[in-house]
């Protein structure tokens, strides 16, 4: 038998040394774990997943003795359930450094195998250093053992190797000085605050006092007695509390350390995944519905811009609010409203459908005398033209609602004026913590989509109106071409071709135009309506209250009383090749690359044909 440390009989019995310590910088030891995909397993500098471990007793704290470079590879023991990687059974330790880990010393009283075989929790009301050295200046002092996993430390990170911070380990509240901390905080369970909201167990702290003392002189100089003089210093202590802790929860306020949750202890603890995962359960999904299309449509662009004010007013909260702040999602007001513009033009199309549908209804319905009083000889002449009468009016509409995207944008960028909002949180970022207030929000009235809708209508009004006196003269004059050829009719015709004057009729009356019936006899029983106007994953379906909900009547008294075009942000087209613009060829100049990758493909295939 050999008589090496490591086949002692007696060492891992007789001599086994346990130890505690700490995980050294990762700068000494990350190299070891590939930060990305790799081909060869040679490909990485170190061996395994090891660390540096700087233990308790044995080596120093302050680093000046024993550099962590220098400190002995530690393994690591993992559990009977993960395997040790042979037929692919295993998984990757989650040690980072800071964290303290316990083990025993493989190779005994020679002290350099150190074996990791747990690792200690951590307590998250222990504050944590955020850079590695901090309060390790000499042997003498060397400070608190409290890392966090993302300190920085002597050659900070980049690119794959800086780790990114979950939304799970954000804190909510904005870190502060462990007095105001704990005056802060909210009660825990079974302590009844009095009726200013104070804490009757705690005793007053030094700030606390203070305004106790000042509010007493105050109360003494108005001559408050008994318990008018009491509730008047409660009331005083528990405003300066308030107004600490809005001063110290704003993003804007010192720096303190402890912005991320490293703790296993507290499981349920608020973190910011959780806020943002409540704001997307609340968030409104537009629902269409098939029997009130054109209803639903204005509904669902009420709901499109009740989810971005909602966004926008998160986003000024976040200037004076950290919980907003750390939860936003939103960093260009005029992206989200280039966003919710296109939107919003899918449901606006519908509403210009319904206008044309309602326009051709008008046309066949004030044609139908014209088109029997026609010799059944000449009618395929007036069927031609009323082809290509139809499909200039969907040229017209599609031209229309293919501008919609741009006209929509300019409507609510001037409604809700990003360049206003965007000036107001840059001022308030560099004023601080001189103003807790929230920033105002973008006042848009609920029932906005009725002018968003009634500004596109307006917009397009006489485009709609000249198509339609241009249908009206088109087909007067092919009456009147044809009318030398109809014999023994043309006193009729005259009356006919008088009454082809006006195919167009109110805005409510072409919304709320109803072309197809779903029950065409009397006594069929009417369908189901459905009642939801939005879903939330929170609460599924709901509606909102019919007084907070556009209307088609709404719509028309909004047009009524327009008077200016509005404004439209003309949309980036794509560049597109002139006449001028020669053949190319892109295939000839890269042959050679193309026949080197069709070989390798073919090789590919022969490896891969196994049978």
């Amino acid at each position: 038998m050999s008589e090496g440390t490591l086949f002692n009989p007696g060492f891992l019995g007789g001599s086994f040394l346990w130890w505690v310590g700490q995980i050294a910088d990762d700068s000494t030891w990350r190299d070891n774990i590939s930060p990305g995909i790799h081909k060869s397993k040679n490909s990485i500098p170190g061996w395994g997943r090891r660390y540096k471990v700087r233990i308790i007793g044995l080596h120093d704290q302050g680093e000046t003795v024993i550099p962590s470079d220098q400190l002995p590879w530690a393994q690591i023991m993992y559990p009977v359930t993960a395997g040790g990687g042979q037929t692919n059974s295993g998984q990757t330790s989650n040690l980072r450094q800071g964290m303290m880990v316990f083990g025993f010393f493989l190779d005994g009283q020679d002290q350099q195998v150190p074996v990791i075989m747990g690792v200690l929790g951590n307590n998250e009301q222990t504050a944590l250093s955020t850079k590695i050295g901090d309060n390790r200046v000499t042997n003498e002092t060397p400070g608190s053992l409290a890392t966090s996993g993302y300190a920085e430390g002597q050659e900070p990170k980049s690119g794959p190797t800086k780790e990114k911070v979950p939304d799970k380990g954000k804190e909510v509240e904005k870190p502060k000085p462990a007095e105001q901390a704990k005056e802060c905080a909210a009660a825990p369970p079974g302590v009844t605050l009095n009726k200013f909201g104070l804490r009757p167990d705690l005793p007053l702290s030094k700030q606390q006092f203070q305004d106790q003392q000042s509010a007493r002189a105050t109360a003494d100089a108005r001559g408050l007695t008994g318990a008018a003089r009491d509730d008047f210093i409660q009331q005083a202590v528990a405003q300066g509390i308030k107004d600490r802790c809005a001063a110290a929860n704003s993003p804007g306020s010192p720096t303190v350390p402890g912005a991320t949750i490293e703790g296993i202890t507290s499981v349920h603890k608020m973190n910011a995944a959780h806020v943002k995962i409540e704001d997307k359960l609340r968030e409104k999904i537009p629902l269409m519905k098939p029997d009130d299309k054109v209803g639903s449509a204005l509904k669902s662009i009420q709901t499109v811009i009740d989810n971005i004010t909602q966004k926008i007013d998160k986003y000024m909260k976040a200037i004076n609010s950290y919980i907003e702040a750390v939860s936003n999602t939103l960093s260009n007001i005029k992206d989200l409203i280039a966003s919710a513009a296109s939107e919003i033009s899918k449901y606006m199309k519908v509403v210009f459908d319904k206008i044309m549908e309602y326009v051709l209804k008008l046309l066949n319905k004030t044609l139908t005398k014209v088109v029997a009083a026609i010799p059944s000889s000449l009618r395929h002449l007036f069927g031609d033209m009323k082809e290509i009468l139809t499909e200039l009016i969907l040229c017209l509409y599609g031209k229309i609602t293919g501008a919609l995207g741009g006209m929509i944008e300019g409507l609510l960028t001037k409604a809700i004026n990003p360049d206003e909002l965007q000036k107001k949180a840059e001022q308030a970022r560099q004023v601080g913590t001189a103003s807790t207030s929230p920033l105002a929000s973008p006042s848009v009235p609920i029932c906005y989509a009725e002018d968003l809708v009634a500004d596109a209508i307006f917009a397009n009004k006489d485009a709609i109106n000249d198509a339609n006196n241009s249908i009206v003269d088109n087909v007067n004059a092919f009456l009147d071409d044809i009318q030398g050829q109809i014999a023994g009719v043309s006193g009729s015709l005259s009356d006919i071709t008088a009454s082809i004057g006006n195919i167009s009729g109110s805005i409510s009356a072409a919304l709320s135009f109803d072309n197809l019936k779903l029950n065409a006899f009397g006594c069929e029983l009417s369908p189901n309506k459905a009642v939801s106007d939005f879903y939330t994953f929170a609460r599924g379906g709901a509606a909102a209250p019919d007084k907070q909900t556009p209307s088609a009547e709404g719509v028309d008294k909004s047009v009524s009383n327009k008077t200016t075009i509005p404004p439209t942000i003309p949309k980036t087209e794509f560049a597109q090749p002139t006449k001028a613009t020669g053949n190319l060829n892109i295939g000839e100049s890269n042959a050679e690359t193309r026949a080197a990758a069709a070989e390798e493909r073919r090789l590919a295939t022969q490896s891969l044909n196994l049978f």
